[in-house]
C-alpha cells in the first residue's frame, strides 16, 4: 500500500500564509531551522507504532504528532506539527520494512 502523507495536514492557514508555513515546514526538514521546534524519541516512536498503529502509519503519524504537541503546549505550531507529522511517516517507512 502507498502511503498517502496528504490524508493529514496540520496547516491551517490558506493564501500567502499558507506559502508561508509550507516554507518554515520545508526550513524545519532540511535543519535550515537552527533547532527543531520538536524532538523525536525514535525508540518509543516505534515501539508505540508496533503496538497501537501497526498498518495506517499516517494515521499513526498524525495521532502521535497531536499528542507529542499538546504535552508540551505547542498546539498552535501548525509548521512544527507537520514537519514532525512528515518527518514520523517517513522514518517509520524508513525503519519498517512491512510500510512503504
Amino acid at each position: 500500500m502507498k502511503i498517502d502523507k496528504s490524508r493529514f495536514n496540520f496547516i491551517r492557514a490558506t493564501g500567502l500564509l499558507f506559502e508561508k508555513t509550507l516554507q518554515r515546514v520545508n526550513m524545519i526538514l532540511q535543519g535550515i531551522v537552527d533547532a527543531k521546534p520538536y524532538s523525536i524519541d525514535w525508540e518509543e516512536v516505534l515501539k508505540d507504532y508496533d503496538k497501537k498503529g501497526v498498518g495506517d502509519v499516517c494515521e499513526f503519524a498524525s495521532s502521535y504528532t497531536f499528542g507529542w504537541h499538546a504535552k508540551h503546549g505547542k498546539l498552535d505550531d501548525d509548521a512544527s506539527k507537520h514537519a514532525m507529522y512528515l518527518e514520523i511517516v517517513d522514518g517509520i517507512a524508513q525503519r519498517r520494512e512491512n510500510v512503504k
